[in-house]
């Protein structure tokens, strides 16, 4: 079942832990996973100087995925962002990486869509 652009937003909100792909420079499709807050509807997260994860700091086109999944009752959903990166200069919201290290630099991404769905066994896909 789809959800709507507000619902996703809604669920983003709730979770921590996204993952952000793009096509990097030299040319390989990278799937990375970040800590990220939402702050006005942009996707905000920090990362390390000289990593690959830098790159997001320029503007480039990308996706971002978010998903929340139940074993055990076999239910879930899934929200897939389009959207544009780009240096971050406003607040970041208290993230609490997972991995250790220091993050300098803070990016964020400007949707350009939100889209998502909720998937059940007992509803069949």
């Amino acid at each position: 079942m789809t959800i709507d652009p507000d619902e996703c937003r809604r669920l983003m909100g709730d979770a921590v832990v996204g993952r952000v792909s793009w096509v990097s420079e030299d040319g390989r499709l990278q799937v990375l996973p970040v800590n990220y807050g939402l702050v006005d509807d942009r996707i905000v997260f920090r990362v390390a100087q000289g990593t690959i994860l830098e790159e997001l700091a320029t503007p480039r086109a990308v996706a971002f995925q978010v998903d929340d999944l139940d074993g055990q009752t076999a239910t879930g959903w899934s929200v897939l962002v389009q959207g544009r990166t780009g240096p971050w200069s406003g607040e970041v919201p208290v993230i609490s990486p997972w991995a250790p290290g220091r993050r300098e630099v803070a990016v964020a991404i400007e949707p350009t869509s939100w889209s998502g769905r909720s998937v059940s066994a007992d509803e069949g896909v």
